[in-house]
């Protein structure tokens, strides 16, 4: 009876002569080009290269069993070939799947024809497995490969992006067609230009700032937008809207990690810049101790913005004009001083809203002017603004 190990080495011996390994390869480059869908034709070179040298280191390994392996320099530049090509991993795996699909085939050909009192039941075993093997190592590496470069990639094109948005946004040095081109085609002149600013609270939630602004830009109508990743805890983006909406609501986003701000703007790269200043003037804001919203509209905030640019200054002009009312103890009264000055409903509707008697409305706002010193519409909106700040920056947090 034939051992195995006698005629694996024979075959080896066999299936180096080039014309054989040359039709090999030839049959798979062609059976992969044919089962992929999109046209690698030019790549036809590089894979008859790469099959021939898997089956060479193949074969070295019917000889060589205790070999380590290794990827052989082909199939290292084929993963890197379709990385900076774009086309995706599964591309990849598909190649390698079909390849195995016809090694597979030539197994079985090779077992059929192989002599009568060989164990074929256990040739067939040994090819499985030794080819199954292989082509789980060859894959393996070819993603790490593959994945390195993507990464590679995209920190080159994310660097490059940030370095002329940046250009653009401290002295404009930059045309709005450089700009555009840095950014993939986003438009720059158009009529008006939305911006958004993510900020992670921690860094555990980094890695929730794109899904935050992708969430963002869904509740505007998944509009046209571009992001821009300066590393650390922020993330930007720029919409290719005229106008916000007055509330973007229901966005999911988790305001202990994530807070998002939106500047608007006006036409072209002036408007591109002053969205973005807006929207990161806004940050200052949304990130006060007494705020919990997830998402901040510059235009909702704009004097509060300007007001916290000094903030001893702030603070002075809120207790003056608070006086009494600022004490920890009123802030049910700052409350109802607020629903009074901002809703045009009448005192009973009031009442029913903040779920208490119409005259305890009444002596609110009465005990709120004596603390104040003056009547409640006396200088409201200084009395608004004061109350905006204080509950922003100012209120003792739980």
């Amino acid at each position: 009876m034939t051992e195995i190990s006698d005629w694996l080495a024979a075959f080896a011996e066999e299936q180096r002569r080039p014309e054989e390994v040359a039709r090999w390869a030839a049959a798979t480059a062609d059976a992969i080009l044919l089962d992929v869908e999109i046209d690698l034709d030019d790549l036809r070179p590089l894979l008859l290269e790469a099959v021939e040298q898997h089956w060479y280191a193949f074969l070295d390994r019917i000889t060589l069993p205790e070999a380590g392996f290794e990827l052989v320099p082909s199939a290292h530049a084929i993963a890197l070939e379709v990385a900076r090509r774009r086309l995706g991993l599964p591309l990849m795996l598909k190649i390698y799947q079909r390849a195995q699909e016809e090694c597979w085939e030539f197994a079985v050909q090779v077992v059929r024809q192989a002599p009568d009192d060989l164990d074929h039941e256990a040739l067939l075993v040994w090819f499985w497995t030794k080819a199954t093997a292989w082509f789980g190592s060859s894959v393996e590496q070819s993603v790490l490969i593959h994945q390195a470069e993507e990464t590679r990639i995209r920190q080159r094109g994310d660097a490059r992006r940030f370095e002329v948005v940046s250009e653009a946004l401290t002295d404009r040095s930059v045309s709005p067609s450089e700009l555009s081109a840095a950014l993939g085609g986003h438009p720059v002149n158009i009529p008006g230009h939305i911006a958004l600013v993510a900020r992670a609270l921690t860094a555990d939630s980094i890695e929730q700032l794109e899904p935050a602004l992708t969430a963002v830009t869904r509740r505007l109508g998944r509009p046209q937008y571009v992001l821009v990743n300066p590393g650390g805890p922020q993330m930007w983006a720029w919409v290719a809207l005229t106008d916000a909406p007055e509330s973007v609501t229901d966005t999911g986003i988790d305001p202990a990690a994530i807070r998002v701000t939106i500047g608007v703007g006006g036409s072209g790269l002036d408007g591109f810049v002053a969205a973005h200043h807006d929207a990161q003037a806004a940050q200052r804001v949304a990130l006060a101790p007494g705020r919990q919203e997830p998402v901040t509209a510059y235009d909702d905030v704009a004097a509060l913005v300007l007001v916290a640019h000094d903030p001893d200054a702030a603070e002075r002009f809120t207790r003056a004009t608070l006086r009494g009312l600022a004490h920890p103890s009123h802030g049910r009264l700052r409350e109802t001083v607020r629903e009074v000055l901002t809703s045009a409903d009448p005192a009973d509707r009031l009442a029913e809203r903040l779920g208490v008697h119409k005259n305890t409305i009444r002596y609110r706002v009465a005990q709120a002017e004596r603390l104040l010193g003056r009547p409640l519409r006396e200088r409201a909106g200084d009395l608004l603004l004061a109350l905006d700040y204080h509950d922003a920056f100012l209120r003792p947090q739980l």
